[in-house]
């Protein structure tokens, strides 16, 4: 267990000049009597400040220099990437005290379950106060007043999120929907169903045994958005509502401006009239263009695009920065999708969409249940290993759980804005996926060569080492297992 040791001053941090957090004897005696036996977890320049070593504890010191050592020290260890010691590091029974500094307790903050606090009394001459900690996220378990300072043991509540998913009943967002209830989050969805089905919503209850509250409606209609966050006590949200054909979005640019920015601006005013400042937002590889080398990295130039969904993504990406920028108490979290595919491996919940298939896979899927006589590839001109279209596939599910990893980095973040690629660094031909579904199930998919599709590129994969490392994120599904499920959904639902 993580557990975080420091000083406060009402509701913030303090550091108090010249000398150590627990620069009162008594807090000090206590500091010693909570962590004999206990592994200490500090910054290089508060173990440097240390009078003596402490002894019969475990140090372990954080430090970005390369050439830092604890010489003399035995019961020390030093660490170079805190971030991906929190991120690594199983903390179970063994108790990990957090003791500073500031930069070591807002990254570890988020990874604490136990509170040893302070609240220091009187006048001090306080050298820093850093915004740290919310006690709305803690149950007090233990107070005792002290001369100098009320002493209080906390632990972190376990009362999971209301999250509102917008577009909850699309094909990434009823996966993400199963996987939020599965994790204990309370999930208020809204659809329109434009291309979704209430079906989808049934069998989300069928898999997890919760219940989606449910809105059906438009994000554009403020009324209605402005009702649900006055209804529900909404503590982020993840926003899928979006049209997402690349093609149709060339042959109507309007809607799709209006559906995907003109809907998040929408959302962004009545989640500002509700000081709701948490949102993961559903990004797409296409903003990074034609003109970035592969793989594409978040630090790339985005625009440039090729087709108005991805100007759309542009757009919203650039609204959403602008935001943090003019109020950094936003916490933002931007996860740039490359191509998802397969199904949840119920076969309950898959891509089901109204209409003429838009996507590589479910086309293939209408032909694999004689609903299509072929598959149409769109161009074998493009300069890739045989012509077609390469792009980086992700299991559904994998997708969908990265956004429990995207929650879990902002919501005990008091402001932040980040950017992840999200795939599988490995990048596959449309003719690699009809061979990869044809072994994996059985089957002859019959296709045939036509144009090209405006708007598409040649290759698209992710370099996803970021939101590997920082998210402690990494795909486990195979493109075996991708169409796979996918055939199992189709095939059940052709039956229903």
């Amino acid at each position: 267990m993580l557990v975080i040791s420091i000083a406060m001053d009402q509701n913030k941090g303090i550091g108090i000049k010249g000398q150590l957090p627990w620069h009162l004897k008594e807090e000090l005696q206590l500091f010693k009597s909570n962590t004999i036996g206990k592994n200490i977890l500090m910054g290089q320049t508060t173990y440097d400040c240390l009078p003596n070593k402490l002894k019969e504890r475990h140090t372990i010191v954080c430090s970005i220099d390369p050439k830092y050592h604890t010489d003399n020290d035995p019961d020390a260890e030093v660490i170079y990437d805190l971030n991906k010691f929190l991120n690594e590091h199983e903390f179970d029974e063994e108790e990990y005290i957090v003791c500073g500094g500031a930069s070591i307790y807002k990254q570890a903050y988020p990874y604490c379950q136990k509170a040893l606090i302070s609240f220091v009394k009187g006048e001090y001459e306080v050298d820093t106060h850093f915004d740290v900690f919310d006690m709305n996220d803690w149950n007090i378990t233990k107070e005792v007043e002290h001369d100098q300072f009320i002493y209080r043991e906390m632990t972190r509540k376990n009362d999971k999120r209301n999250i509102l998913v917008t577009g909850c009943a699309g094909y990434i967002g009823s996966h993400t929907c199963v996987e939020l209830l599965n994790d204990g989050y309370n999930v208020v969805g809204l659809d329109n169903f434009s291309n979704s089905k209430p079906q989808a919503l049934e069998n989300i209850k069928k898999i997890t045994g919760k219940e989606v509250k449910f809105y059906e409606g438009d994000m554009l209609d403020e009324t209605l958005v402005d009702r649900i966050f006055s209804e529900n006590k909404i503590d982020a949200v993840i926003d899928f509502a979006a049209y997402k054909a690349v093609g149709d979005s060339v042959k109507k640019p309007v809607e799709y401006y209006t559906n995907n920015v003109s809907s998040v601006l929408t959302l962004l005013s009545v989640m500002k009239k509700h000081d709701v400042k948490s949102i993961v937002f559903s990004s797409s590889a296409t903003v990074y263009g034609n003109k970035n080398p592969i793989p594409f990295t978040e630090d790339m130039p985005i625009g440039g695009t090729t087709n108005p969904y991805g100007t759309s993504k542009v757009f919203v990406e650039k609204i959403l920065e602008d935001l943090y920028n003019s109020d950094n108490s936003f916490n933002v979290c931007v996860l740039r999708y490359f191509n998802p595919i397969g199904a949840h491996e119920s076969g309950l919940l898959g891509e089901d969409p109204n209409g003429i298939p838009a996507n590589l896979l479910p086309y293939i899927d209408k032909v694999a249940t004689g609903s299509l006589d072929h598959l149409n590839i769109f161009g074998d001109d493009y300069d890739t290993h045989d012509g077609t279209g390469v792009r980086d596939y992700i299991h559904v599910v994998d997708l969908a759980k990265v956004h429990i990893k995207g929650l879990q980095k902002i919501e005990h973040k008091h402001g932040g804005y980040y950017v992840y690629n999200i795939g599988t660094g490995q990048g596959y031909s449309v003719l690699d996926i009809v061979k990869a579904y044809e072994q994996a199930n059985g089957i002859k998919i019959p296709y045939q060569v036509v144009e090209r599709r405006p708007g598409d590129i040649d290759t698209s994969y992710a370099d996803c080492s970021k939101a590997n490392r920082e998210l402690n994120w990494k795909t486990t599904k195979t493109l075996e297992d991708m169409c796979r499920d996918n055939y199992r959904f189709v095939t059940n639902n052709s039956k229903q």
